[in-house]
Order: structure tokens, then sequence, then C-alpha cells
């Protein structure tokens, strides 16, 4: 069964398993292009179900693009719904380059806040993914009873008992550490601040994916490093061959990834594949910073792994946090650094010296209430469910041609539209109809990915972003005609 026709059926509701029937059908070539499917009347008698239920049905599936509604005539499979999306293809890569960026980045980043826009840009999940009761809750609990130490602070390595949680939670990617191996940071980007000021000077190389996490130009920018970009496949990630000759060439000081859901590409890296670059790190004596950010957000769940859980000699600085599994108000992260600890123990106290009390004893609070993984199965099963849907309008809205990332966790899309769309002219355009997006571009120090754009998939799916989406789709199709 295709694995996107399994996804409607996962869903409970009668309506719902009556849609996933069908569009197994058409995925399994039952009814073809511009076929007409059963009447409402005629389908409610074969399922014997109402034609309420039925008209839910035909409207969900127009919704996932699978359905065209004719007036007067009934539904008719939409063109091309039977054909499979491929991902887009393997990136080039680049020599060491100074990224000069910033300015774009931070002028996309000033649009992510803007209620009077759709938000479809901005790697941010809404207030409807974020557990807002249970945090308020445990907020004010440990305000009431903690006080004193919430309002003081919580020098580095951070608060013990919360370290611990996270101790436990590793296990899940495989990863046995103590308390004692964990620093609390603010959020994921100080993680990588820090790991990088650790393992590189002034001038020093760093190869990463391409493309990759705009923010690791915007600290390369600030460090004054050069980022070496490595052919990346958007569904395996980072390319084994292209990076061993990148560092046979190059004096290359840290390899930064990440292995599991990938941003902007949504690629995990096999594990066979990490323990080969694993491998070629050791050969070569460089570090790992691995980002893994996303790795809670699995779609199916499973104990899955990151090349920290590979680290026999402590080469691999984790890097992670709960901002976009909890909440990213609370700028919670954390690292596991490994032989570098006490160096990012020292550059933390002297920078921060740690992430916010009150946010350290909330989020610990939480957690010890045993609402992490409920709450991670409601929201894994919703982005699902949204990337699915958000990729089914993109395919039947945007031009002919257009290629579209398939993760297996996070929230994030990656979208190749033909190469005479130029997505900042397109950004910009989505602007002034109130919807952001962000271009391709910031993603790497090269002009590569003029035709990309990132698109976020954690947002409620509502009239407004479906709306959003086919006109992101019209103004696309406009600039390939226009050419």
């Amino acid at each position: 069964m295709p694995q996107s026709a399994e996804k409607v059926l996962d869903k409970g509701t009668l309506y719902q398993q009556v849609a996933g029937e069908i569009a197994e059908d058409i995925q399994n070539g039952l009814y073809v292009s511009g076929q007409k499917v059963p009447s409402v009347r005629k389908l409610s008698k074969q399922r014997s179900v109402s034609i309420s239920t039925v008209t839910q049905a035909y409207a969900l599936l127009e919704d996932q693009g699978f359905l065209i509604a004719k007036p007067q005539a009934g539904y008719f499979v939409r063109e091309g719904a039977n054909e499979p999306v491929a991902p887009p293809p393997m990136s080039s890569g680049s020599e060491p380059t100074i990224c000069c960026k910033s300015d774009m980045i931070q002028q996309m980043l000033s649009h992510c806040n803007r209620t009077d826009m759709v938000n479809l840009g901005a790697a941010i999940p809404d207030l409807a993914f974020i557990p807002a009761k249970p945090l308020q809750t445990y907020i004010q609990k440990v305000t009431r009873f903690n006080s004193r130490e919430v309002f003081s602070y919580q020098f580095t390595p951070g608060h013990e008992p919360l370290r611990a949680q996270i101790a436990r939670r590793m296990r899940y990617s495989n990863v046995r550490c103590s308390a004692e191996d964990v620093i609390v940071t603010n959020g994921c980007s100080e993680a990588l601040n820090i790991a990088l000021r650790a393992t590189t000077q002034l001038g020093d190389i760093v190869a990463v994916e391409s493309p990759c996490y705009y923010g690791f130009y915007q600290l390369a920018d600030v460090l004054g490093l050069k980022l070496i970009e490595i052919p990346t496949d958007p569904v395996e990630g980072i390319s084994f061959e292209a990076l061993k000759l990148a560092l046979q060439q190059w004096d290359v000081k840290a390899v930064a990834l990440t292995c599991r859901h990938s941003n902007p590409t949504g690629a995990s890296i096999p594990l066979f594949k990490q323990k080969q670059i694993y491998q070629l790190c050791k050969v070569y004596d460089v570090p790992i910073i691995e980002d893994d950010i996303y790795g809670d957000l699995g779609f199916e769940g499973e104990k899955t792994h990151s090349i920290k859980a590979l680290d026999v000699d402590g080469r691999v600085i984790y890097c992670s946090s709960f901002s976009k599994t909890i909440a990213p108000g609370l700028r919670v992260g954390w690292t596991v650094p490994g032989r570098y600890r006490d160096k990012l123990e020292w550059l933390q106290t002297f920078n921060t010296f740690s992430a916010a009390s009150l946010s350290q004893f909330a989020l610990n609070a939480y957690l010890e209430g045993g609402h992490y993984d409920r709450h991670l199965r409601t929201v894994r099963t919703a982005y699902q469910e949204n990337v699915y849907n958000f990729k089914q309008l993109i395919k039947c809205n945007f031009p002919e041609g257009t290629l579209i990332s398939e993760p297996r966790g996070g929230f994030i899309l990656w979208v190749c539209l033909p190469e005479m769309v130029n997505v900042v002219a397109l950004q910009e355009r989505a602007l002034m109809a109130g919807v952001t997006i962000v271009p391709g571009e910031v993603f790497s120090g090269t002009d590569h990915f003029k035709n990309y754009l990132r698109i976020s998939c954690a947002v409620p799916w509502t009239d407004d972003v479906k709306n959003a989406i086919r006109a992101l789709g019209r103004m696309a199709c406009e600039m390939v005609s226009d050419k």
C-alpha cells in the first residue's frame, strides 16, 4: 500500500476511513486521472454509510488533491493524483566560502512573528502544537514552591534534576550518558555556538550539509569561519564520498550535520552511513557537531540512532533542545559534548551562565509528570498529517515539474520549483499577499537554491493555510508562464 494512502487510513473517524480507502484505490490505479469516481449517493449505498459521511470523505480528498469537483457532474480524479512526486536532486556542494547572507536572514526573520501573516516560513510550532496548559500549571507550581531557586541563577551546567531527565531521554536516541555529561543551554543555538567556538578558530573551515540550517551561516559569519558545503541527498543526507574528498583536500576542523530529519531537506542518514562518517572523522581526527533538534519528531516514533550513539572517544558534540517539541519560548536546549565538556562549560559560564532558571524548573516538572511522551505521540501524528496534506496541495497547485521532499519526521518540506522561478521574487509577492515563506538561498552560501523554498507545516490545517498554498502556487505558475 502506498505510504500516503496509509496516512489517510490511519485516521480514526468513519469519513476519514472511507477517504483513505478511495485514496488507496486512486494510488493503486483503480481510478485514473480524469476518471469520475462513484457519485455520493452510489458510494453511500456501496459502503453502507450515510450520504453525509461520503460528502465529508470527498471534501477531504478534494482538500488533499486527490479529487476535483465539477458542478453538475460530480467528483473526478485530479490530474496527476496517481503520480508520485520525486524529491529534489542531490546538491552539488561548494569550496570553502564565507557566507554573506546575514541581511537576507535577518529580513526573513523579521516577518516570522507577524500575526497578520500566514506563516509558512519560520520553523516555529504554532500555539496549537504547544502543551500550553500543562506548562502554565508547572510554571505556577515551581514559582510557588521553588521561588528561591527559580528567581536565582542556575549556573552551568544547569539544573541537575533536569539534566538527569535529559540523560534518561537520550536512551531514545540510543545514547547512554549521565546527568554529569549534560550541559543545559539557551536553546540549541547556544549549544551549536559554543560547540563551534570550542572546536574552531578564526578562519577555520567547517564542513556542512548543502543545504544546511541557516543558523550555521549566521554563526560562521560571527565567528569568522569558512563553510565547505558537502553534496547532500534530500533522502539519505550528506554524501560520504564527497565528505571524504573534502577531508583529504582541505584542513577541515569540524563536521556539522543532522542525522535525523535535517533542516531544510528532512533527510535522515542511515545507520550504515553514520558508521562510515564516524570512522572517517576518527581517521582524520575531526570532531562532529550533531544538530538533533528534530530527532524526537520521527513519524513512526521508533527508537532511532543519532551519530552520538556511535561515539566511543568523545568526538561527537551532540546538540538539541525542546524548542521544536515543547515550546520555543522556553529557550531550553542541551549538549552532550564528550571530550569537549570542560571547554563548553567554560565558554557558557562566561557567555550566559546557563538557561533561565524558571524554564529549567518548569520543564523538569513537566517531564517528571510524564507528559512528554503523550505530547510527542500527539504532535507526531499531527505533523505527519500536516506534511502529507501540505504535500498533496502543493503537488496540485504548484507548477509542473515541482519536486517535494519526503521527510520521515519533523514538520518541514523542501520544495524545488522550475528553474525559471526566482523564489526571492516569489517571497516578495507572497508578503504582499500576507504569506511568509523562506527562500532556499538562505540555506547556502552559494546560489544553488534560487528556485527552492522551505515550507513549515507546523500550523493548523485551516482554510487560510490552504488558500495561502493555492495563492503561492498561482504566483509560481504565473512566474513560469511569464518566461
